[in-house]
């Protein structure tokens, strides 16, 4: 059977260079800020000069305003990323920069790079901020912020709005790694806190600051709700994000209001999850198309395929919600055109994020066609993820195939009527649910209670444990 190692899978306990938490003992470990931040590799941030700013000041100003928390480095790079008088409100500059940027990066071994350009307004000097991860989100539980956005702030911005630009670099970066979610979710509670009062006091300043302002505290409000699966957070940042477009109609570039009505439908895709609305998945699917409209292939490769990977999943969830299988193929394409920009070769990590999607719609369509042999398939294709991204090196991915491993044993225990693949099925459930206690994504971890515990019913149902 294809089953029959997974078990031992299952069993891998973490290495000693990543002790696990005691979920039973003491769950909610990761509120103590020194239980996260202490003897691990802080959150490493490269800043750059500004394009424009002649006297220098910004770098050094945007490094005070950020430095002194716990669990980061920050260091000013020795020239601008870019040349002044560069246009990145066309795409074309913005995506040369990012090119540069990922360089940067990797040569300084840094997580997020903060980069932009002075700019002259009516109202005075703009400092135009960008931020910049070593690698492009997937989901919201890695960022929120895409190196498209910015953050426009007046020149030597208050202790406040540095509150802001802290939790938006927060934002930013993409991690996956268990220490580095830890760290970034004990430094991002008060920092939303203080975000919070900021962005929802009176607005003070031009259209654009105004505009990003409240566009980069709806990331907040998106990545705090993906993290604890609170309905009311993901549904203040769409409106948040409604509120920004609005308002920065035309403040924003194309490829910026792509970007917003992305996150829109990520929040919205979370809060379908969460509530089981139907009507959500088709309006999460239009997000999708929308934004894929907007965002050049030839230009922004990675956003494209990172679009096409949410777009595919918005489109299996459509499916699950309406039974049509059709949705399923658009699905598969989706994911297909992903892997064609991501592939196993050039880009190992995303190319086993996006298997672990193109996993899930062969559980729907064994479920929906009643054929047991495509639920052996998608336990193989996971399988498969959970031998080349280990726990140790990629937890969240390890945790999400093993997710899906459960899923696809439940429904072939359902539908073959096997006891010893539903057993298998809620062990590993509990198996990604410690993983997720670990990684403090608290809305993963009740998924996985819930899903272990209907399965536990239904041995209990056969008078089996």
């Amino acid at each position: 059977m294809v089953f029959g190692s997974f078990l031992d899978l299952l069993r891998l306990r973490p290495s000693r260079e990543e002790p696990a938490e005691d979920a039973e003992t003491n769950p909610f470990a990761l509120d103590e800020p020194e239980d996260a931040l202490y003897g691990i590799e802080p959150l490493r941030i490269l800043i750059s000069p500004l394009a424009g700013d002649l006297q220098g000041l910004a770098a050094r100003h945007i490094h005070d305003r950020l430095s002194g928390r716990m669990g980061v480095s920050i260091t000013v790079a020795d020239r601008p990323l870019t040349a002044p008088g560069a246009d990145h409100n066309q795409p074309l500059f913005v995506s040369m920069a990012v090119d540069l940027g990922r360089r940067w990066l990797k040569r300084d071994g840094a997580d997020l790079l903060i980069w932009g350009e002075s700019v002259e307004t009516q109202t005075g000097t703009s400092w135009r901020l960008r931020f910049l991860g070593r690698t492009t989100p997937l989901h919201p539980h890695s960022a929120t912020i895409s190196a498209l956005e910015r953050l426009e702030v007046p020149a030597l911005f208050d202790d406040a709005t540095g509150d802001l630009a802290f939790g938006t670099a927060l934002a930013a970066v993409n991690v996956e790694s268990a220490d580095g979610i830890r760290a970034r979710a004990t430094l991002f509670r008060p920092v939303l806190k203080a975000a919070t009062r900021f962005a929802e006091g009176d607005s003070v300043g031009t259209v654009a600051q105004c505009a990003t302002a409240q566009a980069c505290y709806a990331a907040l409000l998106l990545l705090e709700g993906a993290r604890t699966g609170e309905v009311r957070t993901l549904e203040r940042a769409v409106s948040v994000y409604q509120g920004a477009l609005i308002l920065g109609e035309d403040a924003f570039p194309l490829h910026e209001r792509a970007m917003i009505g992305t996150h829109i439908a990520d929040a919205l895709s979370l809060i379908s999850a969460q509530t089981e609305r139907p009507r959500l998945a088709d309006k999460t699917v239009e997000y999708y198309r929308a934004a894929l409209a907007m965002v050049r292939k030839e230009v922004f490769a990675d956003d494209y395929a990172a679009l096409k990977t949410r777009l595919g999943l918005a489109l299996h969830s459509l499916s699950q919600a309406t039974g049509e299988a059709v949705h399923l193929k658009d699905a598969a394409e989706a994911f297909s055109a992903a892997t064609g920009i991501w592939t196993i070769t050039d880009a190992p990590e995303r190319w086993a994020d996006i298997q672990n999607s193109l996993g899930s719609p062969l559980i729907t369509m064994g479920r929906l066609t009643e054929q047991p042999g495509l639920f052996d398939k998608a336990v193989a294709v996971f399988l498969k993820i959970a031998r080349s991204r280990s726990r140790t090196s990629a937890p969240l991915v390890w945790a999400t195939a093993l997710a899906n491993i459960g899923s696809a044993l439940r429904e072939k225990g359902v539908a073959a009527r096997n006891i010893e693949c539903l057993r298998q099925a809620a062990e590993a459930f509990e198996q990604a649910g410690q993983v997720f206690v670990e990684l403090n994504l608290e809305s993963n971890v009740k998924v996985m209670e819930h899903q272990r515990d209907h399965v536990r019913l239904m041995l209990a149902a056969q008078g089996a444990q």
